[in-house]
């Protein structure tokens, strides 16, 4: 008895996390870590502040808000809704005992307002930076930065690229 109840109870857990993996995949993508040096490429083409806030769209195991909380002072909210990789972010902030300098919750950023944000950063797939341009122009602040990793957003004319060399994936400037 207590042997099923443990595989049940196994079987769910595990459908849980492949479910919230499949649909943050296909809401806007799949969990893709970003390597470190690229992370703090970002950051530094958004010539992020002390006290601003930096919203991550997709903050996967939470390595952007924690850069950005822990070596720019920046207030970091991070948005996912795959289970494993929002757990893994939690113990991440945990473990860094940042306060409430960086924050992860797990909702869809597609329903939350990003009005308070300086800067965004995602690396998501071409066919949510297209939706998101529309977001973004609705809801951000004029001035307000947007990085995005490796996909422009369709109709929009960036502040600038960052492509060093041809192996490397490019970073996108934008302002609203």
């Amino acid at each position: 008895m207590i042997g099923t109840l443990l595989w049940t109870v196994a079987l769910l857990v595990v459908f849980i996390v492949a479910a919230t993996a499949a649909w943050a995949g296909w809401r806007a993508a799949p969990y893709v870590p970003t390597r470190q040096h690229d992370v703090e490429r970002m950051l530094r083409i958004a010539d992020l502040k002390p006290g601003e806030k930096v919203v991550d769209l997709g903050a996967g195991d939470g390595r952007f808000i924690l850069t950005a909380a822990r070596d720019y002072h920046a207030l970091a909210v991070g948005y996912e809704i795959s289970l494993l990789p929002y757990m893994v972010a939690k113990i991440r902030l945990w473990r860094a005992r940042l306060g409430g300098s960086a924050t992860i919750v797990m909702k869809d950023f597609f329903y939350e307002n990003l009005s308070d944000a300086d800067v965004v950063v995602c690396f998501l797939t071409p066919a949510a930076m297209k939706k998101l341009g529309e977001k973004f122009r609705r809801e951000l602040r004029s001035g307000t930065r947007i990085v995005s990793f490796a996909f422009s957003i369709a109709g929009w004319q960036p502040v600038s690229k960052d492509k060093p060399n041809p192996r490397t994936m490019a970073v996108w400037l934008y302002r609203v």
